[in-house]
């Protein structure tokens, strides 16, 4: 996938460097032939290329909304998403771990077993009562 998002990266680097080139050609000719003087050229140059820079930034802007629908549409998780739960995991560990070192909340030591048979025998008194 990164290697496709490289591919028409380049593709919209090629094709905004061949328009301006093409452009400054087309004006050259129109110079030459006496159409149009340079300052008009230089204007219309420049009209053209932002007209172009513009087109190129809605097509960017329209292949990003598609492959952002495509990868939403196959269950691909964003970066930003998946930072957000590594972030969220981290705070919970560390809320875990701080609650387990309280006191109140560490296992308690295991009874030996004439502590349990003490125990025992007075919940069974208890009850007979």
């Amino acid at each position: 996938m990164e290697e496709l998002l490289k591919k028409i990266a380049f593709l919209g680097l090629g094709t905004a460097a061949l328009t301006k080139e093409k452009i400054e050609e087309g004006i050259e000719k129109l110079i030459k032939k006496g159409e149009i003087t340079a300052a008009e050229g230089k204007r219309l140059a420049q009209k053209l290329l932002a007209d172009a820079d513009r087109h190129r930034k809605e097509i960017a802007k329209r292949i990003d909304e598609g492959i952002k629908q495509g990868m939403a549409k196959a269950g691909f998780a964003r970066m930003e998403d998946v930072e957000a739960l590594k972030k969220r995991i981290q705070r919970l560990e560390k809320g875990l771990a701080e609650h387990a070192k309280k006191p109140s909340h560490r296992p308690s030591a295991k009874k030996t077993s004439s502590a349990k048979k003490t125990a025992s025998a007075k919940s069974s008194r208890a009850k007979k009562k």
